[in-house]
């Protein structure tokens, strides 16, 4: 059972860890401490449970509800907070439990009982989101979205299929771990090409070679790689 802890408070973040580790079946995938951390560990992990507080700062964990991608699954949600005023609206968003601090560990090991077990896991596809933040803004784009990603340095720049570009402090092996198999094509050291946003490969000299996409891109393509792409896309 993976859990994601969202507090903006250190101590109680490091108390609930504490009760936590005394459950063998839970894993600890993350800690976040506001509404853009916790939807981009959300994305990133998958959590079944989210142990989520109400006050953070200047948001709203309600808030952390009506941004998750749709469709589901989403995690299920524990509300922890020190105020109860909020219990009829936590269990109207279909909350699993509604906990005050400070946590009981008898109260703890009630809510986990109450879990059911997580479903088997699928591969993602084109059509899943993935969380992005791109200088002050962040929300989920569906991978089909992405016609390629070119990496610079820890930063990528993401092609999207309407036209536009957003840099992102990710690094370009993040990105291959993050993607759905087979739906990019890796053309060159510092680029990732969605395969169906390919539009031809263009041989510019005897062995120069890039790939067209939408809207007159051009993406470079590495020796090392031209061999595995013809082969990819059937010669």
């Amino acid at each position: 059972m993976k859990v994601l802890i969202v507090d903006d408070e250190a101590p109680a973040r490091l108390e609930l860890r504490r009760l936590l580790s005394l459950h063998p079946e839970v894993t600890l995938a993350e800690e976040a401490a506001n509404l853009s951390d916790a939807l981009a560990q959300t994305a990133r992990h998958r959590p079944d449970l989210v142990f989520l507080d109400i006050h953070l700062r200047h948001e709203n964990g309600f808030d952390y509800l009506a941004r998750l991608p749709q469709p589901p699954p989403a995690p299920r949600i524990v509300f922890v907070t020190a105020h109860d005023r909020y219990a009829i609206r936590a269990f109207e968003c279909n909350a699993l439990d509604y906990l005050l601090k400070p946590v009981h560990p008898e109260r703890l090991a009630e809510s986990l009982r109450r879990l059911p077990p997580p479903p088997p896991s699928r591969p993602a596809t084109g059509e899943d989101p993935v969380f992005v933040k791109a200088g002050s803004t962040a929300r989920f784009i569906p991978w089909n979205e992405i016609h390629a990603i070119r990496a610079s340095g820890n930063y990528t720049r993401l092609l999207l299929a309407d036209g536009t570009r957003l840099i992102v402090l990710r690094p370009l092996r993040e990105w291959l771990h993050l993607a759905p198999e087979g739906h990019f094509l890796q053309s060159h050291r510092s680029a990732l090409v969605q395969r169906r946003a390919i539009l031809e490969i263009r041989t510019l000299g005897e062995k120069k070679r890039r790939l067209l996409l939408p809207h007159g891109r051009e993406i470079p393509v590495g020796r090392e790689y031209a061999a595995a792409l013809r082969q990819a896309l059937g010669g």
